[in-house]
């Protein structure tokens, strides 16, 4: 007997909600009828979707999607879709994918995967991760429904529906002078010295501080060589800079220089990379234990960067220049900074109050 002599006429009719359903009956190997289903915004649409099951179902094309588990879908969605993405993007996916979502939804059909599914699946991730590492398992999610829509494993994106927490700016915090110096001092002879040196002197990111390879140092011109960074989600891996404005050579302090040569005289093997001693995730791990042992303020190596940053803006070096060492837009340095800045200008005229003043009561 053929597929085509077990299917019953499909139809298409519209629901209450203003959507159309067109549904088609075929006898499965037990003997037992099933509906399948399509769905559509317009009759016509519908009509089409029908008879494309229809042509699938006869000719052994079509994909029961009754069974289909989350895990399923998000691994086929990333089968496709990952040869197109760029190597840290796919490595976080992958991790969010076999870490966050299949040991907790990963085991659910996807015709049983409701709003309300998502919603306690947030919440409880809420319960370890920060609202915008849960927005972004959400975009995550969001995209592979979108690809199940697409592909009429899935009616409507369920995702469209649910409730997500606010994401939280990140304040840093930077350092003044005071507490960088005595951070400086603590460290001063040690090779905390040169990761701590390259974030608050040279501003560099912690994935470009141990991208820095030693021949990305000139000794003679006392510059550095932004190339590589080195980061990591799933695994270490090395890439290009963040953006076409991070790969840039600064102009270093001769004083930086000459830490880094004492710390070269020191070593018998050369490893390629300046701070191999360390990977950037154990390397902040000790950053926060070394505050704790020096009884300082709390503060993260990324922030040292910012205090970079704020250092430039107070001593008035140009936006243009701030923003080419750090490695990204004026537009970006103004953004982040508006706090500082507004700090800047209540120290202005705070100056220009104590010159009238002083000048009045003469």
């Amino acid at each position: 007997m053929k597929v085509s002599d077990l299917i019953l006429k499909g139809s298409v009719f519209k629901r209450k909600d203003g959507r159309w359903t067109g549904s088609v009956a075929v006898k499965d190997i037990s003997g037992k009828w099933k509906k399948k289903y399509v769905y559509g915004e317009t009759k016509k649409e519908t009509t089409r979707k029908l008879n494309d099951l229809i042509y699938k179902l006869e000719n052994n094309l079509f994909k029961d999607n009754q069974a289909t588990t989350f895990n399923s879908l998000l691994l086929e969605w990333y089968k496709i879709h990952s040869p197109k993405l760029a190597e840290t993007t796919k490595s976080l996916y992958k991790m969010y994918i076999d870490k966050h979502i299949n040991p907790l939804i990963g085991h659910i059909k996807i015709k049983d995967l409701k709003p309300n599914t998502l919603d306690k699946f947030y919440n409880k991730k809420l319960e370890t991760l920060s609202p915008n590492t849960v927005i972004k398992l959400h975009k995550l999610i969001h995209i592979a429904l979108n690809y199940a829509v697409k592909n009429d494993l899935m009616a409507t994106n369920i995702s469209d529906n649910v409730s997500l927490p606010k994401q939280k700016k990140y304040k840093p915090q930077i350092y003044d002078e005071e507490n960088f110096k005595k951070l400086l001092n603590a460290v001063t002879g040690t090779f905390d010295e040169i990761p701590i040196l390259l974030a608050g002197v040279v501003g560099l990111r912690r994935g470009e501080i141990f991208g820095l390879r030693w021949r990305d140092v000139d000794f003679k011109k006392s510059t550095l060589t932004i190339e590589e960074t080195k980061v990591r989600w799933d695994k270490y891996m090395i890439k290009d800079p963040k953006s076409e404005a991070s790969n840039r050579v600064l102009k270093v302090p001769a004083f930086l220089i000459q830490v880094l040569k004492e710390y070269l005289d020191t070593l018998s093997i050369v490893p390629e990379r300046i701070c191999e001693k360390y990977r950037p995730d154990s390397y902040t791990k000790r950053f926060k234990r070394l505050l704790t042992n020096f009884n300082l303020p709390k503060t993260r190596l990324h922030d040292l960067r910012h205090y970079n940053a704020v250092i430039m803006l107070k001593y008035h070096i140009p936006d243009k220049v701030a923003s080419e060492r750090l490695g990204h837009s004026q537009t970006v340095l103004r953004t982040t900074y508006q706090h500082v800045l507004k700090d800047m200008h209540q120290e202005a005229a705070d100056t220009i109050e104590a010159v009238f003043l002083d000048n009045i009561n003469k």
